[in-house]
């Protein structure tokens, strides 16, 4: 029986409970929209009559802008769940309180008003949030399968709601209804509550809710406008919904001048509604899957519109109510099955944090924005314009095929919405889009796979089998199954996982022969078909690979089952992962070493994907092993398995060399969940300045504020005297923008860290010009020696301090003008740095301009005439020493270690008195280390010529 479900609905063990709860929470939802919505669409035309909707449409877009912004605001410091629970109190006592004022005659108009729009909110707000808590639920790969799935219980429940008013309304009277719709919406609060504890906040690690809360805040609308794929999405919902209240204007007004009381009306309106959503529940069951499957999201898009179109076309010709009710028979059917489904696959490539932020703002703001223009329009057309119900079908005509020509654009916008999520991931170069068409693409990529001979087109077979995953076409199944036999592992393995992805495709004896295969990469991309079919056709193969002795077999076998089985409770205590994996690390203790070896690799990427609590111990001790190489897998595993106690044995292993890279992929892979644990460490001293220096490479492919914020606290907060430390921060700051241009960084902050740049560079810059012209006068060759040396040390500072400097002013000023005048001013000639400082002298704001051209054109006399003296020469060797004094103080007074070394140490070698009181002070300053006070009695002993008595 499961197996028959499984092949009908696609939806697996372990996913049914999820599945038939988010069900009845949506059948409930959708069945009190359904039991209010005719009552008051009845009601306010008895009140108002047909020319009263245009301006209820318009007051519904006010309304909403006044409940998006409250919403926004309330997301910004209350929690999602906390949120929908309120909303959902909220509506629950409106609707209540409208049910217990109808028995009061004199004040039923207002109460029509309030129902109106209480159906207008309810049915976009409600919907949005349960439509986001799924999202949230299941993965990218479970709601594509089972949305479809859960939309039918929406449907089932607009059926059930619109017949009860058929039948009932009658009977008990509109009033009651209502209070009853009221009580449901109890049991709606409970499941929401439940679906939350039981579904999301327990499958959410304490990274995961880190990461959530370490994303800042952004308005929607600002999300919006910088993302094209959101706003073909805003255009579509705008189109759909202003389309569907001309249809639906002209189906009531029709309606109500066929059934003049408000009974008939009510029923009429509950008979259709529910007819309509039985329509809707037989295209969900039976076409919406394969609809979407053969044409794509976009395709599935496109009927909606084509059928209004047509409906409106129908109506010009065949005017009545009818044609009126077709119109509005396509739109509520496909709306609620076809184009439901497929519009909430659109939000799949969002990133869940804009997804919170941006959806209910779309599906109420837009949603209601719209209606409130399709009232505007109506009341144009029919009370100025003096349009007929009918005449309004060619507006309906001009805004479908506007709404068909975004359908067709936002293909392209999907697909490229789902590259960006891992764009930071794969080499940045500039890719070749194809601009063909649909049957060109798909024509263009059979003929490659029908003429792929088993020869030399490796690089072609691989580009068509990647491409062609996103497009749904069971043509390509057959060509794709051939290459299971090319002589190229990559195309093998390729082919394998195309296959994969195909429904249907169950070659479970031919993919059987290839976990045998030579190739280790072909042997896994098997054993992952195999795992993904139906249990009881592979059980007994893969128990005995599972078993197996040998690690070419075993191992790849592990790591697939630990993969298909995450996140799925039943599979995994069916198939005992847990257990499994306990065996091999016990097996592995009495292994010789290189059989260990080769063991770890898979053992720990099974440990990663399973994530039970015996996994993360063995990865614990895995990454303090001897054995280099099983501690690299170790990280690896640890990066897959993203929990929070990984992060501090990472962070000690980042100074490695050998395992550096390794380990900053794997902290990448925490996500803005590391950025909310990393102060707190900082803070607390768990983390050195060495594994500091290394943190900023992290930060800098992690696109949040929180990366942001840490890589300035590294400058000027958690190691503000560590040069590399800031040097490798600006770096990272640097590489953050080049990769993520969108991400805004504080130029206020930018600023402020540029001037005490030049300001330091300044200071250095001074410091450095009066040992240059004492070194051309100084003839004690100890004294010459230890000035040389402190000289050079003032040129490395300098040269660090001016990268950084550089660096900064890419990030306030554009990239591609900052690069070419660093270069020119570091290795250029005389000529090209002059033209580079001109250059800057014209782009610089003045306050930047005042502060660095001099230091700049220092700088440049520096570096062009060394042997020059730079200080006048007037100047007496008694104003040189008096500044030497004072830039030996300013050293002193840093928090540049080495720097203060050296300086104690031409201090002592300088035969000047006056340096005596500083060595005396610094030798017993308990502020300084003790090297430094050690240096410093040092250079006491030999500066006074005897020894301080201990």
């Amino acid at each position: 029986m499961q197996e028959f479900l499984r092949k009908i609905f696609r939806a697996r063990p372990g996913e049914w409970g999820a599945v038939l709860v988010l069900q009845l929470l949506i059948f409930l939802i959708i069945a009190i929209l359904l039991m209010v919505k005719p009552t008051a669409s009845a009601l306010f035309l008895n009140e108002y009559g047909a020319v009263g909707l245009p301006y209820m449409f318009v007051i519904t877009a006010f309304l909403a802008a006044v409940v998006s912004t409250g919403y926004a605001f309330a997301l910004r410091y209350n929690s999602l769940i906390r949120v929908m629970i309120a909303s959902l109190t909220i509506l629950l006592v409106i609707l209540g309180l409208c049910g217990w004022l109808m028995k009061y005659p004199s004040i039923r108009p207002a109460v029509s008003v309030a129902l109106y729009l209480w159906v207008a909110i309810f049915g976009v707000l409600a919907a949005s949030q349960f439509w986001m808590m799924a999202s949230f639920v299941f993965d990218v790969r479970q709601s594509k399968r089972l949305f479809g799935l859960i939309g039918a219980g929406a449907i089932a429940g607009g059926i059930a709601g619109g017949y009860v008013t058929n039948l009932f309304v009658q009977d008990i009277g509109a009033r009651n209804l209502m209070l009853i719709a009221a009580l449901l919406l109890l049991p709606c609060i409970l499941l929401t509550a439940f679906i939350w504890r039981r579904y999301v906040s327990r499958t959410r690690s304490k990274v995961s809710r880190k990461k959530k809360s370490a994303e800042e805040f952004k308005a929607p609308h600002r999300l919006i406008l910088e993302s094209k794929h959101l706003l073909l999405m805003c255009a579509i919902i705008a189109l759909s919904v202003t389309v569907a209240k001309l249809v639906d204007y002209q189906f009531s007004a029709l309606a109500a001048v066929r059934y003049g009381s408000q009974e008939r009306l009510a029923a009429f309106f509950g008979f259709w509604y529910s007819t309509f959503n039985i329509i809707a529940l037989l295209i969900q069951l039976l076409l919406t899957q394969r609809i979407v499957r053969l044409f794509g999201v976009s395709g599935a898009l496109l009927f909606l519109p084509l059928g209004l179109g047509l409906g409106a076309l129908v109506m010009l010709f065949l005017p009545g109510l009818g044609a009126a009710t077709f119109s509005r028979a396509t739109d509520g059917s496909l709306k609620q099955s076809l184009s439901r489904a497929s519009s909430e696959m659109l939000f799949l490539p969002v990133d869940a944090e804009t997804k919170k932020q941006v959806k209910t703002y779309i599906d109420v703001f837009i949603d209601s924005a719209a209606g409130g223009l399709g009232g505007l329009i109506l009341i144009l057309l029919t009370q100025i314009a003096g349009f007929s119900a009918a005449s309004i079908s060619w507006v309906v005509i001009l805004f479908t095929v506007a709404w068909l020509v975004c359908v067709l654009m936002i293909r392209e916008e999907y697909m490229d919405a789902f590259r960006d999520q891992l764009s930071h991931l794969q080499p940045r170069e500039k890719r070749n889009r194809m601009k063909s068409t649909h049957k060109q693409v798909l024509a263009g990529f059979l003929q490659v796979l029908k003429d792929g001979k088993m020869t030399s087109q490796e690089r072609q077979l691989l580009y068509v089998l990647e491409r062609s995953d996103s497009l749904a076409d069971t043509s390509l199944r057959t060509p794709v199954r051939r290459l299971l036999n090319h002589p190229s592992a990559n195309v093998r393995a390729r082919a394998l996982r195309s296959l994969y992805l195909q429904p249907g495709a169950d070659l479970v004896s031919e993919v059987s022969s290839l976990i045998k295969d030579n190739d280790p990469q072909v042997r896994a991309a098997a054993f992952d078909y195999l795992f993904s079919r139906p249990e009881s056709s592979v059980r007994g193969i893969l128990r005995e690979c599972l078993e197996d002795e040998s690690v070419a077999i075993a191992g790849p076998a592990l790591v697939s089952l630990a993969t298909e089985t995450s996140g799925n409770e039943v599979s995994r205590d069916r198939w005992d992962v847990a257990q499994r994996i306990r065996a091999r690390i016990r097996s592995m203790r009495s292994m010789p070493a290189a059989q260990r070896r080769e063991w770890a690799e898979y053992v720990l990427r099974a440990c990663g994907r399973a994530q039970s609590v015996s996994a993360r111990s063995f990865i614990l001790s895995c990454l303090i092993d001897d054995d280099p190489v099983v501690a690299k897998h170790a990280v690896i595993s640890a990066g897959e398995y993203q929990h929070e106690e990984f992060i501090r044995p990472l962070l000690q292993l980042i100074t490695e060399p050998k395992l550096r890279k390794q380990v900053e992929q794997a902290l990448v892979q925490y996500g803005p969940g590391l950025t909310a644990v990393l102060p707190d460490l900082i803070r607390s001293g768990e983390i050195s300045v060495q594994e500091l220096r290394r943190l900023p490479a992290v930060l800098s492919q992690l696109d949040s504020r929180a990366s942001v914020d840490l890589l300035i606290g590294c400058i000027e907060r958690y190691a503000p005297h560590d040069y590399e430390t800031r040097l490798q921060a600006v770096r990272g700051l640097n590489k953050l923008r080049r990769d993520f241009p969108n991400r805004v960084l504080p130029a206020k902050t930018i600023y402020r860290l540029l001037m005490e740049e030049m300001e330091s560079y300044e200071s250095l810059q001074e410091r450095l010009n009066v040992q240059n012209i004492l070194l051309t006068i100084t003839t004690d060759e100890e004294e010459l020696d230890y000035r040389e040396g402190y000289a050079n040390l003032l040129r490395q500072r300098m040269a660090g301090t001016f990268e950084r400097l550089m660096r900064l002013l890419g990030l306030r000023y554009p990239p591609t003008d900052i690069i070419p005048v660093h270069r020119a001013l570091t290795k250029g000639t005389i000529e090209e740095q002059i033209s580079a400082i001109e250059f800057l002298d014209n782009l610089l704001e003045s306050s930047v301009q005042r502060s660095l051209i001099p230091i700049l054109e220092a700088r440049q006399r520096q570096t062009g005439e060394v042997t020059q003296p730079i200080l006048p020469t007037r100047d007496s060797m008694e104003v040189l020493r008096r500044r030497e004094f004072k830039s030996l103080m300013q050293s002193m007074e840093g928090k540049d270690r080495r720097l203060q070394l050296s300086a104690l140490k031409l201090m002592g070698r300088l035969r000047n008195q006056d340096y005596l009181p500083l060595l005396k002070k610094y030798a017993v300053a308990e502020e300084l280390s003790p090297r430094l006070r050690a240096v410093a009695r040092e250079s006491w002993r030999l500066l006074e010529g005897n020894e301080i008595e201990q």
